[in-house]
């Protein structure tokens, strides 16, 4: 049975949502002036994370046995977008391991990360009046999933890297911490079409038994790091290219690869229309789509697209990030040296 990607799982992954503010580094590798090939991939996984720490989504209320409200996270001074480390000196890896500690009713020390910053607090549970089970009053999640686009694999070392941008978490902005995550075989089975003031997106399912195609290592400031098992798995539209050099990239045509329906890879024509001289910006470029085909089927960028690389004579410029939301037929591209380094 297919496992459909929910509205809910897309809002936890916003690596992979264009429109969300995204937080940037500049760029941290140099491409040499080599002979060295990189496989331009542009077929859409799915992708699913888990998160090192237990992530804060809201605090709520409940009843205790005398009929009192109680929100004990709260007043303790958690707030949505806390990532909960340690409680009582322990690690907590996941939200199984946050409930064995509440359920031993005992005065907790918490250890949080907020902002990047490591705070501490108390926090005493209660006895709630609905299952008669200790809680403190949050709700949690441990893991995110959704769809994004493998932007290129390293033929030599099966090496890949992934959405131009990092995944972080849509309460706070902060890109999430990781202890491992898996790319699996997906699907786009449908289209929802961007217009202006609201981008658009695809809508994927991963396949039938979740087939495993790769490991996530990384989740860098500029994208998702990882191996994967098998380069023949992956769909492609063109033979491995050199990378381009930032100052041999020009304004005029190039094209994007793309997978907007089912598990095919095309090539589809866009403009480069400006390049940022600014190093330090990871917005390399701006991009319009000039292809009648994907405007006709997407409007232009949209939602999962991010990570499609782009190609402009027969080298590897680098790869579509966000879109903008008035003019969905525009978008920001980044360079390949801005790219994380996937050795």
């Amino acid at each position: 049975m297919r496992n459909k990607i929910t509205n809910r799982h897309r809002q936890l992954c916003i690596g992979m949502l264009l429109s969300w503010t995204f937080i940037f580094c500049s760029p941290n590798i140099t491409f040499a002036e080599s002979e060295k090939l990189l496989q331009p991939v542009g077929q859409t996984v799915g992708i699913t994370l888990q998160m090192d720490g237990v992530t804060i989504v809201d605090t709520a209320d409940f009843e205790d046995q005398d009929g009192k409200s109680q929100n004990p996270a709260k007043d303790a001074g958690i707030k949505a977008g806390d990532i909960i480390k340690k409680m009582d000196g322990k690690h907590v890896a996941d939200t199984k391991a946050l409930d064995a500690a509440v359920q031993e009713g005992n005065e907790i020390v918490v250890s949080y990360e907020r902002n990047g910053k490591l705070e501490e607090t108390t926090i005493t549970p209660y006895l709630a009046e609905a299952d008669g089970r200790y809680h403190i009053g949050v709700w949690v999640k441990d893991a995110a999933s959704g769809i994004g686009t493998v932007t290129y694999i390293d033929p030599e070392t099966g090496q890949f890297v992934a959405l131009g941008h990092g995944i972080s978490d849509p309460s706070s902005g902060q890109i999430l911490e990781i202890s491992e995550g898996d790319i699996l075989k997906s699907t786009v089975v449908s289209v929802q079409k961007g217009g202006r003031g609201e981008p658009g997106e695809l809508i994927g399912v991963f396949a039938d038994g979740r087939e495993k195609l790769g490991d996530i290592e990384r989740n860098t400031l500029t994208g998702l790091v990882g191996s994967v098992d098998d380069i023949s798995a992956f769909q492609t539209a063109c033979e491995p290219v050199p990378i381009a050099k930032r100052e041999n990239v020009h304004e005029g045509t190039a094209y994007i690869l793309s997978n907007i329906e089912g598990n095919k890879v095309e090539k589809f024509e866009v403009e480069i229309q400006k390049i940022n001289k600014d190093t330090e910006s990871t917005k390399g470029m701006v991009i319009k789509v000039t292809d009648g085909r994907l405007l006709e089927k997407t409007g232009g960028i949209v939602q999962g697209m991010s990570g499609s690389p782009i190609i402009q004579d027969d080298h590897f410029v680098g790869a579509v990030t966000h879109v903008f939301v008035n003019a969905p037929e525009k978008g920001y591209a980044i360079f390949m040296d801005a790219l994380p380094n996937a050795d």
